[in-house]
């Protein structure tokens, strides 16, 4: 399995996740089965990627075995991370949703004391991608001030 294949994967893991329809067990496996077949994934940056992006899913589904009543913290998250992830709109637009996902796991967090280290450890991911879409803006900015020159 390659990186980008990995990623389709996550995202139908996310999705299943997100359905509530799946149980405990079955999600386990899922991210069992996704973590054997990205052992050939080697490439340093990807191989940090993936391994925190299967961390957060370990962490989503150990959650969601332990789901508070009042709260699916599971699938509040799920949906956070999905809006965050997703790759349209312009870089600004993207940092700003990541932005919002931050901010909706970190209250989902205040509210629900007994996972708030899993919910916040669940934004790792998104803080990488956040700092990466950031540099990519300064990038930009900078050129677009060079081109006006």
């Amino acid at each position: 399995m390659n990186y980008d294949e990995f990623n389709t994967e996550y995202a139908k893991v996310l999705d299943k996740i997100k359905s509530g329809r799946s149980t405990w067990s079955e999600l386990s496996g899922h991210v069992t089965r996704l973590r054997q077949a990205t052992a050939g994934i080697t490439v340093p940056v990807e191989r940090t990627q993936v391994d925190h992006d299967l961390a957060a899913l370990s962490q989503m589904v150990d959650m969601s075995r332990r789901t508070n009543d009042k709260e699916d913290v599971w699938t509040v998250t799920s949906e956070a991370i999905r809006r965050a992830s997703s790759q349209e709109g312009s870089v600004a637009d993207r940092i700003a949703r990541i932005d919002a996902a931050i901010s909706d796991i970190a209250a989902l967090a205040n509210r629900n004391p007994d996972e708030r280290d899993a919910l916040m450890q669940s934004t790792s991911t998104l803080r990488i991608l956040h700092s990466s879409l950031q540099s990519s803006l300064h990038a930009e900015e900078a050129e677009a001030a060079a081109a006006a020159r």
